[in-house]
């Protein structure tokens, strides 16, 4: 399975780059590098090279797009500024022609609330084609489950912090049971309108959380696993 590392123009802190790149360089499968738009100072921070380069190019500076235009081994799919998609959104697509089937992206969330958002439901649409999407930060993951994929098991040592939430997206989705959690859930649909902060801040309170789940089949959760500031793992002590 191919997958990628993406940076897009959010504000990335070098310590946490280099350490997730270390952790997703142990997995034994190919890591490509894309960059979207502004993510490339992320990587010339970093001394790395993308072999991907997507966006109008707006938000990187002109000095250091300038660096990396004419490399022949930097693939660059350059838009017009006037578009239907954004930098992140066209950078996925881009990949997800590569037949990547797995990409972490860096450098979507904690600015602007309408590209956050809008970098979470890409979570939902790449899902729906086959693609899984990871959005991080020092914070949060945050990744879809499709209510057609019935069960979402996520063990304690391996999440990303203290909390577990999930939000319904395209539908209904029916929690048939919640398990190995501090508030369990038994037969509950979840939609929109279905008590909108119940699912916040949940926490494993057994070795894994057990999620059964089904519904409308064009339905999703986001699944947002996070903690708070002091105690991320992945800020600099």
């Amino acid at each position: 399975m191919k997958r990628a590392l993406l940076i897009a123009s959010g504000h990335v802190d070098k310590y946490f780059a280099e350490r997730v790149i270390s952790a997703l360089r142990e997995i034994d499968n190919p890591l490509m590098f894309a960059a979207a738009d502004g993510g490339l100072r992320t990587f010339d921070m970093l001394g790395l090279r993308p072999a991907l380069l997507v966006g109008d190019f707006d938000t990187v500076e002109a000095e250091i797009l300038a660096r990396y235009l004419d490399c022949p081994d930097i693939e660059v799919q350059r838009h017009n500024p006037v578009k239907d998609d954004s930098d992140l959104a066209l950078a996925i697509g881009a990949l997800a022609e590569k037949g990547c089937a797995e990409i972490y992206v860096l450098g979507a969330l904690g600015g602007r609330a309408d590209h956050s958002l809008a970098n979470m439901r890409l979570c939902y649409a790449y899902k729906k084609r086959g693609v899984s999407l990871y959005l991080l930060d020092e914070q949060n993951r945050i990744r879809c489950v499709l209510a057609t994929e019935r069960h979402f098991s996520l063990r304690r040592d391996r999440q990303w912090g203290k909390y577990l939430g999930f939000f319904p997206i395209g539908g209904t989705v029916e929690i048939k049971s919640l398990r190995g959690v501090r508030y369990p859930l038994t037969d509950f649909s979840l939609s929109d309108e279905t008590a909108p902060t119940l699912t916040v801040s949940n926490e494993i309170s057994a070795d894994s959380a057990e999620l059964e789940l089904s519904g409308d089949p064009a339905a999703g959760l986001l699944l947002i696993e996070s903690c708070d500031r002091e105690e991320s793992k992945w800020i600099r002590s």
